[in-house]
């Protein structure tokens, strides 16, 4: 690959390589020339400077914040840095200055490239002080890194999405995901700059961006996602990993597809969203509906289906139609995420609404929803059910083999679970017991508009979805 600019597999390198792109107006990280790469060194030194000389309260103090961050003990974050611009920009250019002519010669650290450059961690993100010489390359007094990854790693905060102590980078097996990624935090990075954390809304977060970059790229090929959210001061640096699988990326592009899922999604970032007193948003629904879909490094939670089955439990205060949606939303999901035929629950879920519906139904389904979610306590209520049909003349055959999956321990069991509570509701809707809240103002369901997993698709404080 020619030019001064490689995109690497290392996730830091490989965010500030795509944000450089995005910042010079480029398609392709390989579209990148010297020039161009010249101007984006350029804006990074500008506003590294106006950031370490800006007043506190201002935007441009607060992206002093989170170069603090990332970079502690660089020459414009330092406690003790100058506050002259004009010295300050000196000492900063000289980051990204062209390689010297003479000394020795090294591979880069990213990319391979030759230069004659080392870093540490005064001014590599997440890299170790030259005092840790035994993690360094022997012999060697810190990083060799080219001047293109040098500019890189400092575009990584216009790529990254931020907070004002910690920045989040996403790898994905699809480039264009990570560049919609990357394109979207550059935009809010200018936003930061100008205004300041206090004047962004915080309801977004970078599992919904990145949700939404993979549903425009979904129909490319099957994609697993990973974020790399991470703090990097000189007190407790730490590192936390989370991603989606690959089944996720076509699990979005159907539920887009799907007018219940899609009003579903927007049911569940409803539930989500919380208040204060006044109505201003606390916790954005949209950020914590796309946490849902993501796995913490090491685990497999599915935790969409455990939250729609803990929002739908009081089904007392829940409209019927969310129900109807949140049902349609969780049996795509185990569909799509574990090929499973949802329907194969319908003698069992039959079974339990005849016998819910009958005179004494409330206190019924009370003792339904108790053993609902255990494996040993539903086997039980499932005998009890089937002895009272079966005494009344109306009892059915369940598959053995449906059972045994159905009452198992583990996650499988309660996947099913799950998928059967929604099957019961959705019973006894049809055989009109009333169970849940009133029916909703208007029947939007055949209205919905397409989803949004994104800060797009977020309530605003007046309860409207914002542009």
């Amino acid at each position: 690959m020619s030019g001064p600019l490689r995109l690497t597999e290392h996730p830091l390198q490989r965010c500030g390589a795509w944000a450089v792109t995005v910042l010079a107006g480029q398609e392709q990280v390989g579209d990148v020339s010297p020039e161009v790469l010249d101007a984006v060194a350029e804006q990074i030194v500008t506003d590294a400077v106006l950031a370490g000389c800006a007043a506190p309260g201002s935007g441009a103090y607060d992206w002093w914040k989170v170069l603090f961050a990332l970079y502690p003990n660089a020459k414009p974050t330092h406690a003790r840095r100058e506050r002259d611009p004009a010295v300050l920009r000196t000492q900063v250019a000289e980051l990204f200055a062209v390689d010297p002519v003479d000394g020795p010669v090294y591979g880069c650290t990213f990319c391979g490239q030759a230069c004659r450059v080392l870093w540490a961690k005064a001014t590599l993100p997440m890299f170790d002080s030259i005092r840790a010489v035994n993690t360094l390359p022997p012999g060697m007094a810190g990083w060799a890194v080219c001047r293109g990854c040098r500019v890189a790693m400092w575009a990584l905060p216009y790529g990254a999405w931020l907070t004002a102590g910690s920045a989040t980078v996403l790898t994905c097996d699809i480039p264009q995901v990570e560049r919609g990624f990357v394109r979207r935090n550059v935009r809010r990075a200018g936003r930061i700059r100008q205004l300041g954390f206090g004047r962004l809304p915080a309801i977004a977060g970078p599992e919904a961006v990145t949700l939404e970059a993979l549903r425009v790229h979904a129909g490319d090929a099957p994609a697993a996602a990973t974020l790399w959210m991470f703090k990097n001061d000189n007190q407790e640096p730490w590192l936390r990993v989370s991603g989606t699988r690959s089944g996720v990326a076509r699990f979005l592009q159907l539920a887009a597809a799907d007018l219940y899922c899609a009003a579903g999604w927007r049911d569940l970032q409803r539930a989500l969203t919380r208040r204060d007193k006044q109505g201003r948003v606390l916790t954005g629904g949209a950020r914590e509906a796309a946490r849902s879909l993501f796995d913490q490094d090491g685990e497999q939670a599915d935790r969409l289906p455990r939250e729609l089955w803990r929002r739908s439990e009081d089904v007392e205060t829940i409209s019927p139609r969310t129900l109807v949606r949140w049902r349609a939303l969780c049996r795509l999901y185990v569909e799509v995420m574990y090929d499973m035929n949802a329907d194969r629950l319908k003698a069992v879920a039959d079974l339990l609404a005849d016998w819910i519906a009958q005179e004494a139904h409330r206190g019924q389904l009370n003792q339904y929803r108790r053993a609902a979610g255990s494996g040993y306590e539903l086997h039980k209520l499932l005998l009890t059910a089937s002895a009272r049909l079966l005494l009344d003349g109306r009892g059915q055959r369940v598959d053995s083999d449906v059972l045994g999956d159905l009452l198992a321990d583990g996650s499988r069991g309660w996947r099913e679970r799950t998928v059967l509570w929604f099957d019961v509701v959705k019973g006894l809707q049809d055989r009109k017991v009333p169970i849940a809240a009133g029916s909703d103002e208007s029947d939007d369901a055949e209205q919905a508009e397409e989803i949004k997993f994104d800060a797009d698709g977020e309530l605003d404080q007046e309860g409207e979805e914002s542009a």
